[in-house]
């Protein structure tokens, strides 16, 4: 049995794929099925049933998957933690983001922490607020970003936004310094069903009221152009606005809705030197995301 065949193990799990499995470790898909082949013949057991559309676990590989992601993590570990010795960083960190966190802060703190660190990779992998969560619980991220309220993570602040009603320019509340939800009931809404929806739920059953989407659309990018176009308002967070975007107006709410992102690994969790790393760079550089 050797790391390789693990590391292989892991990623058609988390993938459920040969093919993506491959791409995210660098190898032809040939060689991550050699390596899980060979797993299964010094196990000999089946681990995966190759299925036409894709890779599923099977009941033993179910079981020890848990175990083979364990042992990657500590073979990641003895790695990174011998060159964070000898004065260097080195290895991948896997971060967990939201669109609007990987619009408007991620990529640039990125980039920074990348120049300061060049022998460290950093990947991003992007999902919904509940995935955030998920993921982090599961080992599939080393640190997730994740709205206070919603989760915990141990680590420092990101970012703090509010959310705002998002409207065309020539709605009758578009020159209104603020507007309540109440404002927006007789209009058609727009929301993405992988993004804020729970958000927004809350903030009209906070106000008595039920939210009742007229359009749900997958990406949060859709809804602007949406907007854009007459077919509905919308209420999102500020990131996902950096700047000013053209042919849309954004209100603040009243009473406003604050929302305050925090990014971590998750509380009572060994985090490796490079995600350390990452959690003190973003402490002290501030969580602007602007360079």
């Amino acid at each position: 049995m050797h790391l390789a065949q693990l590391r292989a193990l892991v990623a058609v799990a988390d993938r459920g794929s040969f093919t993506r499995a491959a791409r995210d470790l660098g190898l032809t898909q040939s060689a991550v099925s050699h390596a899980v082949a060979a797993l299964e013949r010094d196990l000999g057991q089946r681990l995966v049933d190759r299925e036409r559309v894709g890779a599923v676990l099977t009941a033993v590989g179910k079981a020890v998957v848990d175990d083979a992601r364990d042992a990657v993590r500590a073979a990641d570990r003895v790695a990174e933690r011998a060159a964070a010795s000898a004065g260097e960083l080195v290895g991948e960190l896997r971060l967990g983001g939201m669109p609007s966190t990987n619009l408007a802060v991620l990529p640039a703190l990125q980039r920074r922490f990348a120049r300061r660190h060049p022998g460290a990779r950093v990947s991003l992998l992007e999902g919904t607020d509940d995935e955030m969560v998920d993921w982090l619980e599961r080992g599939l991220v080393d640190l997730s970003c994740v709205v206070v309220g919603l989760g915990v993570v141990e680590g420092p602040v990101l970012a703090e936004d509010e959310f705002v009603a998002l409207v065309h320019p020539e709605h009758p509340l578009a020159g209104e310094a603020a507007v309540r939800v109440e404002d927006l009931l007789d209009d058609a809404f727009v929301t993405s069903k992988s993004g804020c929806e729970p958000l927004v739920e809350s903030i009209f059953g906070s106000h008595g009221l039920v939210f009742r989407p007229t359009h749900r659309v997958t990406q949060l990018s859709t809804i602007v152009t949406m907007v854009r176009a007459g077919m509905g308002v919308a209420l999102l967070p500020s990131l996902m606005l950096d700047g000013d975007p053209a042919g849309v107006v954004p209100i603040p709410l009243n009473p406003r809705v604050p929302r305050t992102l925090r990014i971590g690994h998750r509380p009572g969790g060994r985090p490796s030197a490079l995600a350390r790393a990452f959690l003190d760079f973003v402490d002290e550089d501030g969580a602007t995301g602007r360079e």
